[in-house]
């Protein structure tokens, strides 16, 4: 064996003799590392399934927030049409301007039905033009002629009264409330296909608030 054999023998018993020497130490080192590995493998287990990228949470709550937006609104609008009518209101839309500034076009309106000889001026009512069965129309009340049994209407927006008196009979109502933009929404739920839709409105925006809550991680 040559010298140099020799010396590196040495130092590498030297090195293990050191080692002996701190068993505690190197004991320590081990279950550190093993720590460690095991820390790691939870983290990974713990994002099992979760989407990792850069604001998440922040685009889950604005996904849930527009989920819940959307579902609120469109339970809103479901009763609004369908609980009325349990009270005896009843509802129609606003298709022209005669009424505007106070009753918008689109607008939804309520009304309750009334003794017809109560009514007064300035009183806002709904009734047929003609006869029944044609379109109802909104005005307000300019002279109630209870003997005649007619009532004299206009609309805001019209520079004259109504040609024709409304009798009594034709009377539908006494406005109640009146909801601006709400007739656009009725107006397509009156039919099969908006019905549909208005379902799959609320199961998307109801799926909206689970996708979010779970990218938001709560």
């Amino acid at each position: 064996m040559s010298r140099v054999e020799r010396h590196k023998d040495e130092y590498a018993r030297e090195d293990r003799a050191a080692l002996k020497s701190r068993p505690d130490d190197l004991g320590v080192w081990d279950q550190t590392e093993e720590e460690k590995r095991k820390a790691r493998r939870e983290a990974r287990a713990m994002n099992d399934g979760k989407p990792e990228f850069h604001g998440g949470r922040v685009f889950g709550k604005l996904i849930s927030a527009i989920g819940t937006i959307l579902l609120v609104v469109s339970i809103i609008a479901c009763l609004g049409l369908s609980v009325p009518r349990f009270a005896g209101i009843e509802q129609y839309v606003v298709i022209s301007g005669s009424m505007e500034p106070a009753i918008p076009v689109g607008s939804m309106v309520y009304s309750a039905q009334t003794d017809p000889s109560t009514l007064e001026a300035g009183d806002i009512i709904v009734f047929y033009s003609n006869e029944a069965g044609s379109t109802p129309v909104t005005h307000r009340v300019v002279e109630n002629h209870v003997a005649d049994g007619e009532i004299i209407t206009k609309g805001d927006a019209n520079e004259q009264n109504d040609m024709s008196p409304v009798v009594y009979a034709n009377v539908l109502g006494k406005l109640v409330l009146h909801v601006p933009m709400l007739g656009y929404i009725a107006a397509p739920l009156g039919t099969i296909t908006g019905k549909i839709a208005m379902g799959c409105v609320i199961l998307a925006a109801y799926l909206l608030t689970v996708v979010g809550s779970k990218l938001s991680g709560k």
